[in-house]
């Protein structure tokens, strides 16, 4: 379950240490802090659930793919929110952080699922920009807990950003215990869920047409 972060300055230090979950404790006694060591971690390596797919690059080619976040996304903190006792509340592990803020953590992944294995760079006029809305853990029980991810892809045009398409994801996935490195499996398999569901969307936008003309020759680069 989440940590608790407290301070304590008299002598009551053992006392509530037995009542809180191992490695989750941060404490200031007398003025001096005793926070134990951070751990830090990202999304892990994905295995392809589609080799023959990941081969090649999506159908619409991509100059670049581009992730924005809130303020309070862009950064290390791992964050959660206890849906069960204070929904509408934020907080962050004491002794656990991303190595880089969320933003960048689902830049590489959908970097990685979107270009090819041989070519890391597409020749292309688009570009694909992801407004991140969501990414946390949120404990429904004190013993269950799940990674949300929400956001919003829009393909874009050339140097004005001519919109060609747009829509929005969401992505949950239990996490296997209800602590930060749950949190960090269960964020993994959300990301990987959202990767997929994005590259099908491009796939399937090289049927579609904006604007009275087909998506794919728009892309390609002149």
């Amino acid at each position: 379950m989440p940590c608790i972060h407290l301070l304590i300055r008299r002598f009551t230090v053992a006392a509530l240490i037995a009542m809180l979950p191992a490695g989750c404790i941060s404490l200031e006694v007398g003025g001096k802090s005793t926070r134990p060591n951070l751990s830090y971690f990202d999304l892990g390596s994905r295995a392809p659930d589609d080799p023959s797919r990941d081969s090649k690059p999506p159908a619409v080619g991509l100059r670049s793919v581009d992730v924005i976040a809130p303020t309070w996304l862009d950064a290390p903190a791992m964050q959660y929110r206890l849906a069960y006792s204070d929904p509408a509340s934020r907080a962050s592990y004491a002794d656990s952080r991303w190595v880089a803020p969320p933003p960048e953590l689902l830049q590489q992944s959908l970097r990685k699922s979107m270009s090819s294995a041989e070519t890391r760079v597409v020749s292309s006029a688009c570009r694909l920009q992801i407004e991140v809305d969501e990414f946390i853990q949120v404990f429904d029980s004190p013993q269950s807990s799940r990674g949300v991810i929400e956001l919003r892809a829009t393909l874009l045009l050339g140097g004005a950003d001519t919109l060609l398409a747009r829509k929005t994801f969401r992505a949950s996935r239990p996490a296997p215990s209800a602590d930060a490195r749950g949190g960090v499996a269960a964020l993994a398999a959300a990301t990987n869920d959202v990767s997929v569901a994005i590259r099908d969307w491009l796939d399937g936008l090289s049927a579609d047409s904006a604007n009275g003309v087909a998506i794919v020759p728009r892309c390609r680069a002149s």
